[in-house]
């Protein structure tokens, strides 16, 4: 159990360990209250007992602080190995190891035969922006060999005892060697406080010298960042530290390295310093100082798991939503006879839309779907239930607010739609395997966003049954994984359950099926239809009956689109009322049911009104202010 730990373990018994190290002192609130560390009463030295600070401590007069693994010393009067040899006992902790393999006896090397570097290891050494203090800390020597120069490092334990040494030609990189026989060990550590409790690892020698400059206290491996017999030696030794910070190369061996040295020291101890260049002693000579060296292993990260972020990661993503940056591509709004600013069509995202057979989903998607693409949008739709010209011909009406446009004008409908809009061509059931294939092929070839489903009846997907639940489940996470890798919109149709009567418009919890078809959805629409009586009054009617007919078919809302969900957007159980005109097959925001058009052509009526930015001249009608 290293520090970390054993620390957490006290401040887990907080009260019970300030009672044990201040007998004198009392508790006042959710503090331990005492004199100073040598435990008499008073009030200068506050121990937190809980909350998220439980063990965290503070002498006021004489300015020591820290956890309750450094209230032990400063109590006790023992440095930290002993320290830790205590709170062990005084938590009954003990090291439980099931095999441990003898330990390896090391040799003992020779004090190498060499001299201070005075020539070529000194101009090296300097070279790379040592200075001769730091040489002489580290006891670095030069040693002579025929024509050549050897840097000599000698690895120290904490009471200067020689455990191994490294020699290396500063004009030869291969050229070096450790001395036969001789423990594997970590570089510096007669330099490391014997208090500290925080280190940083570093890949070579001179880096650890270079960071030892700069004042941050350091170690380094005695061979490349692949070979770690290191921590065996040395495991014992590292267990007081709670702080680990590993500084490799930023190559990739050298990271790779960093990440198999953490998971071995425990990831929730040690941390992962990035530099801007090529190791430690590359940043120097690019002119750090020791504050930009103190900064960063401040700032190194620790190998948390792949999914787990810190919230301040996304605040820049988070400014961008509410202060989007100029020529930031805005998401498309709703678009019927005028834009509305409560809802757009996000990208990544699957819209369910839902009503009663007979109430106009599909007709009013399409009309939606004439909205999107005026706003530059490109969609491909399959719609099983209806063949394509018969499709296109209500398409077709839309765009241009006539029931017979001119030959003409259903040509320069079908250019528009050209490069805006692709079918499946199929009529009955798909394979949703292969509908999602085609889609993706669609995605990359010619850039469409928004996919049409209409609807999950007419996919291959059984809607009742043994396994028909699991199987509907499933094909929603088909569609949400396509959403997701294509960054693309999809528009799934979904039939609801029968009800009692078509008075009021399904709801969420009415969509037949999987409830994996609305919880999995990020958007749901419900679609609803006024029963008006379509056929004018007769003669014998009476004045009151025409009177109330009249009112009916020009007051009262032809139908409504309202929002059920919405899981990214500001608004939810929101209600469009719509009027319908019959002949163009197109809903309005209001009841003057005059049509418009979508496709601009000189040739015809104009006295028909534009849908907002399809014409080249600006449009009269405004855009909605929700």
């Amino acid at each position: 159990m290293n520090v970390k730990e054993l620390s957490e373990r006290l401040a887990s018994r907080a009260e019970d360990v300030a009672r044990y190290l201040l007998p004198e002192g009392r508790r006042q609130g959710q503090e331990w209250k005492a004199g100073s560390t040598t435990g008499e009463k008073g009030d200068s030295l506050s121990v937190r007992l809980t909350g998220a600070k439980a063990g965290v401590w503070k002498d006021f007069a004489g300015d020591e602080g820290g956890d309750l693994v450094d209230l032990w010393m400063a109590c006790r009067g023992c440095d930290l190995p002993t320290a830790l040899d205590e709170v062990r006992a005084y938590l009954g902790v003990r090291e439980v190891v099931a095999f441990k393999e003898p330990k390896r006896e090391y040799r003992r090397p020779e004090k190498p035969r060499c001299q201070s570097p005075k020539a070529r290891v000194h101009e090296w050494l300097l070279g790379r922006g040592l200075t001769a203090q730091t040489l002489a800390a580290f006891k670095v020597g030069e040693q002579l060999q025929d024509t050549k120069a050897y840097a000599v490092f000698p690895y120290l334990d904490e009471a200067g005892q020689l455990l191994n040494v490294k020699y290396r030609n500063p004009d030869e990189k291969r050229d070096m060697r450790q001395e036969a026989g001789a423990a594997p060990c970590l570089f510096g550590w007669h330099l490391i406080a014997p208090n500290a409790r925080a280190v940083t690892i570093c890949e070579g020698e001179i880096d650890a010298m270079t960071l030892h400059q700069c004042g941050v206290p350091a170690l380094s491996i005695n061979q490349g960042a692949g070979n770690h017999q290191w921590i065996e030696t040395d495991w014992d030794k590292l267990e007081r530290f709670s702080d680990i910070t590993v500084c490799f190369d930023m190559d990739e061996a050298g990271q790779k390295g960093a990440h198999e040295v953490m998971r071995r020291l425990g990831i929730e101890r040690c941390r992962l310093v990035q530099l801007p260049a090529k190791d430690a002693n590359d940043y120097l000579q690019q002119g750090a100082e020791g504050a930009d060296f103190q900064h960063l292993v401040a700032e190194a990260r620790a190998l948390d798991p792949d999914e787990l972020r810190s919230a301040d990661d996304f605040t820049d993503e988070v400014m961008a939503l509410f202060y989007p940056s100029e020529g930031t591509p805005t998401d498309p709004r709703l678009q019927l006879d005028r834009k509305y600013d409560f809802f757009l069509f996000r990208r990544k995202e699957y819209t369910c839309w839902t009503g009663i057979n007979g109430h106009g989903k599909s007709l009013m998607l399409d009309q939606i779907l004439l909205g999107l693409m005026a706003q530059g949008e490109r969609v491909l739709i399959f719609s099983g239930e209806l063949p394509p010209d018969k499709h296109m011909k209500r398409i077709h009406k839309q765009a241009t607010g006539l029931d017979r446009p001119a030959r003409a004008y259903i040509r320069a409908v079908g250019e528009w739609l050209r490069n805006r809009c692709w079918i499946f061509n199929l009529v009955g059931t798909a394979k949703l395997d292969r509908l999602l294939e085609v889609f993706a092929y669609a995605a990359r070839r010619y850039g469409v966003r928004h996919f049409v489903i209409d609807s999950l009846m007419m996919i291959d997907v059984p809607q009742d049954g043994p396994g028909a639940i699991t199987k509907q489940n499933e094909a929603v996470q088909k569609i949400v994984a396509f959403k997701n890798t294509h960054d693309c919109h999809v528009h799934v149709v979904a039939h609801p359950r029968k009800g009692r009567d078509e008075d009021q418009a399904p709801g969420k919890m009415d969509v037949a099926g999987a409830g994996g078809i609305v919880n999995g959805a990020d958007n749901v629409f419900s679609i609803w239809k006024a029963a008006k009586d379509e056929a004018p009054p007769g003669h014998a009617d009476t004045p009151e009956a025409i009177q109330a007919w009249e009112q009916e078919q020009g007051d009262y809302p032809d139908a409504k689109l309202i929002l059920l969900k919405a899981r990214y957007g500001d608004y939810q159980n929101y209600t469009l009322r719509l009027w319908f005109d019959k002949g163009s097959m197109q809903y309005r925001s209001q009841p003057r049911r005059f049509p418009f058009h979508y496709v601009d052509f000189s040739t015809q009526d104009e006295h028909h009104d534009h849908a907002p930015g399809f014409a080249d001249e600006p449009t009269h009608l405004a855009d909605d202010p929700a």
